[in-house]
Parts: structure tokens; sequence; C-alpha cells
């Protein structure tokens, strides 16, 4: 993936000035990763034609089969509607968006432009942070697997400190 992103910039760079902020954001907004198994799910910007985030649907979801090869595959039906999907309504200032899991709708997080590049802002340990993964710890068995514990990586939104929280149930 690295090795990826290196060749994009550099393509970017031959491109003309201008194009290079482009090449040198994420990938992805963030993605949640599970101890079950090395497939995360990816949650990634969409963006209008102007290079705006799109106000019809700002964020897609989806599965990077990791333990199998590393495609995509969409979310299933329930997956999307209770534990991986999100609802993305608009924010309080203008281009900004709330972000919240249906699965637990307490937290909330902003999606908005930042330096040019789509971002994902929330606490994170109390501080001001730009989120890039999510963790989740659980325990397989019964009818659902148990959450064990969250824990919630990112960027101190004024410094770039690593900045990381754990979160129990």
């Amino acid at each position: 993936m690295r090795k990826r992103l290196a060749i994009l910039l550099v393509i970017s760079l031959a491109a003309g000035p201008g194009s290079a902020r482009a090449a040198s954001c994420p990938e992805h907004l963030f993605t949640v990763e599970r101890s079950k198994n090395a497939n995360v799910v990816a949650y990634d910007a969409k963006r209008n034609a102007s290079g705006e985030l799109d106000p019809a649907g700002p964020v897609e979801e989806y599965w990077i089969l990791n333990a199998d090869k590393g495609q995509r595959q969409e979310l299933s039906r329930i997956e999307s509607e209770r534990a991986y999907g999100v609802d993305v309504v608009p924010g309080p200032e203008p281009k900004t968006f709330v972000l919240t899991f249906k699965a637990q709708k307490k937290r909330q997080f902003t999606v908005r432009m930042r330096d040019g590049c789509p971002s994902v802002l929330t606490k994170i340990n109390g501080q001001d942070a730009v989120l890039s993964r999510i963790y989740v710890k659980s325990k397989e068995g019964g009818v659902m697997p148990r959450v064990e514990y969250v824990e919630f990586y990112g960027r101190d939104a004024s410094t770039g400190a690593p900045v990381t929280e754990k979160f129990v149930p």
C-alpha cells in the first residue's frame, strides 16, 4: 500500500503544481479492524466533481477482505443496518457532516475537508483528533460476538501527535 501511495505521489508531482495535495490524502477516512480475522471495514469519502464532500452521500463503507486476497466486498444488509453501517447527516457548520455508527449512536464524528483532504474528527482520550482507525476486540461464541473493548487511534488535530483511547462497553 505504501508503494502504491508513493507511485501516486510521483505521478501527481509530475502532473504539475496543485495536484500533489490530493495524492497526500489518506486512502481511507478510517478503518475498523477486528480481532476475529484480518478483514477490515473501510470508510471512504465520496466527493463531487468540485472535490468537495458529496452532500448526497459523503461516506461509503465496505469490506477489504485481507484474509482472502484483499478484494473489496459490500457490507451485507445486516452488517450495514446493525454492526458497521453509519448514519451521516448534515452538520451544524457548512460543508460538515455528523457521522454515527448504527450500532453505537452515542459517539459522534465530524466529517469535513481539512487541509484539502477529507477527514473524520472526534474526541480521542479527551483531545480533538483526526481518526485513522478503530480496533474492536470481541469474543466469539453464542449467537452474536461480545465486544470486550474498542480502541480508537488518531492524531491530535493541533499537533499531529498520536492519540489513543480504549473504551470498554
